[in-house]
């Protein structure tokens, strides 16, 4: 694994350019967890990402990609092991953080979320950070006392993109 394959994005002459290139572990930011990315999902932050003042990154040359699912190559956190296959969305990925558009990703332990047992590295990142943040909103209503059997229907207003999709 000396060397692997990223999307790379730069700022040359006051324009925004990207493409795969190859790269190594020093490309990485730091983090106690080395990941083998299987899946990284494109959202919208993603695209502003490659796009001249789009807001998304600060400091080029940068990895974008504000999730991915993989497997554990490395950890230095008792937390996680080699093998365990997890989840990793938003926070700094993809933004001031080399995120998930690349065959590796080094995150900060805390960032994770192991793969639950009922879903699959692809689709977790089908359903992605939209699909995520949507069954978090959810999550909380449940633990405020919404209950299926009272309460069949939800009516979300105002929703668009990803986590509206889903939601």
């Amino acid at each position: 694994m000396d060397q692997f394959k990223a999307i790379i994005v730069k700022e040359e002459q006051g324009q925004v350019i990207y493409g795969l290139e190859d790269v190594n572990r020093d490309s990485l930011s730091d983090g106690e967890v080395l990941i083998k990315v299987s899946y990284s999902s494109i959202n919208y932050k993603d695209m502003l990402a490659v796009q001249k003042n789009g807001g998304v990154i600060r400091n080029y040359p940068l990895i974008p990609g504000i999730d991915l699912s993989g497997t554990i190559v490395h950890s230095t956190d008792n937390r996680y092991t080699e093998g365990q296959k997890v989840i990793v969305t938003g926070f700094a990925m993809g933004m001031s953080h080399t995120g998930g558009f690349s065959e590796y990703a080094r995150v900060p332990a805390d960032w994770i979320v192991p793969l639950p047992d009922n879903l699959s590295l692809k689709d977790a990142m089908v359903f992605g950070t939209a699909g995520f943040t949507a069954a978090l909103s959810i999550r909380a209503l449940e633990e405020k006392g919404m209950d299926l059997n009272k309460d069949p229907r939800i009516l979300v207003t105002g929703s668009t993109g990803g986590v509206g999709s889903i939601a």
